[in-house]
């Protein structure tokens, strides 16, 4: 829940969040009291097709008797796309849904949790509480960290016929509990853990700045960017400790954006998915630091505190935010993460899409589309 009245104050979390190391082989504890409930289970294509991992699933829920296991292979969902899982299971009264993979996974578990029931057209649902009847219990239990989207009340998907990417946003879709298991995460596929946590980095730096962030919010964002940087340079050491860094500072980030808002980075993100296909985690990425120097550049003050406080404990070598950028692309370099390459035709467009977002009305200045014109042109 954002701000309202510019509280200093306010706390909107029902989601259970639970962060450890095989924290899945617990789960008939956590979840004891739907043991016997029928279950839907959606299962992230990568998951399914690696052995070691499907079978640490199968294990941890194998004490939930009455499941179904449906397969989710849609990266950036469509409302196309959750039609056609609602198609492959009608008929069937689902009691507990538990997503397990990526942020995308994730969200398909939690749309479904309202849209099963839902009699008119399920595009209807996109935007703040569109609907009335109950949702079905969603638990989450990402397989990568950094959307966050384990804990949110929002389900986000691209209307294949507007192009709008937005969320069904009601406090009903937030799962009631959330695993956070670096061991169910580790991967050799490096380069997209680094990638999603960006997603995480831009959570929490930019909601940080914002102009209805308050002392709890930049509290959550600090700590968020301190684990998060720390354990993308801790990634090709330690992996499982790094992870758990990473999915304890996804957990900060979120909270905070949650309460406050994003900016630059997080507004480009979404028309870049919905028009040119670009993987959300990846955008941020590509546009954190193109954001933070633009903000500088405005307003030498910006991020000082976070700066200040990444320097004294040693994540950034000097106490500037050049330095943050510096190391930030440093680590996009070590794990290659991929560059988006903008034609000025796609600057222009883009411009015109990200001037409407609702976050650029909570930028810590306030900003016309010639500004976001600059920002989208920096090297």
């Amino acid at each position: 829940m954002k701000p309202i009245f510019n509280e200093n104050l306010l706390i909107s979390l029902k989601t259970k969040i639970f962060v450890k190391k095989q924290v899945m082989n617990n789960l008939n504890v956590y979840l004891e009291k739907f043991k016997n409930k029928k279950t839907l289970v959606i299962l992230d294509e990568y998951l399914k097709n690696n052995q070691k991992k499907r079978t640490y699933i199968n294990k941890s829920l194998k004490f939930i008797k009455n499941k179904k296991i449906i397969i989710n292979s849609f990266y950036e969902p469509t409302f196309l796309d959750l039609e056609k899982i609602i198609k492959s299971i009608k008929g069937t009264k689902f009691e507990l849904i538990i997503g397990i993979g990526g942020g995308s996974t994730i969200d398909v578990a939690k749309g479904l949790s309202v849209s099963i029931n839902y009699k008119k057209n399920i595009r209807n649902l996109q935007g703040i509480d569109k609907f009335n009847h109950d949702s079905i219990p969603v638990v989450a239990i990402p397989s990568i960290f950094g959307s966050g989207a384990e804990i949110t009340p929002s389900a986000v998907f691209i209307n294949e016929k507007t192009k709008i990417k937005g969320g069904i946003n009601s406090e009903k879709v937030q799962p009631k509990y959330a695993f956070l298991d670096p061991y169910l995460a580790k991967s050799k596929n490096l380069r997209q853990h680094a990638t999603c946590a960006f997603d995480a980095l831009v959570h929490s730096l930019e909601s940080y700045e914002s102009n209805i962030s308050n002392n709890f919010t930049k509290s959550f964002a600090l700590n968020g960017s301190i684990k998060v940087i720390s354990g993308l340079k801790l990634l090709n050491k330690n992996e499982l400790e790094a992870l758990t860094l990473i999915a304890e500072g996804s957990i900060y980030s979120i909270i905070s954006l949650m309460h406050s808002e994003q900016s630059l980075a997080g507004a480009a993100s979404y028309p870049l998915a919905a028009y040119y296909g670009y993987n959300h985690a990846l955008c941020g990425a590509n546009f954190i630091d193109k954001s933070l120097k633009f903000f500088n550049i405005k307003n030498k003050k910006y991020l000082n505190d976070v700066i200040y406080k990444l320097y004294d404990l040693g994540i950034i070598k000097n106490r500037n935010i050049k330095s943050l950028i510096d190391e930030l692309k440093m680590i996009k370099n070590e794990y290659m993460i991929e560059n988006i390459m903008l034609k000025k035709s796609d600057i222009t467009f883009l411009a015109n899409q990200i001037i409407k977002m609702p976050m650029i009305k909570h930028t810590p200045i306030k900003i016309n589309k010639n500004d976001i014109l600059q920002f989208l042109n920096y090297v």
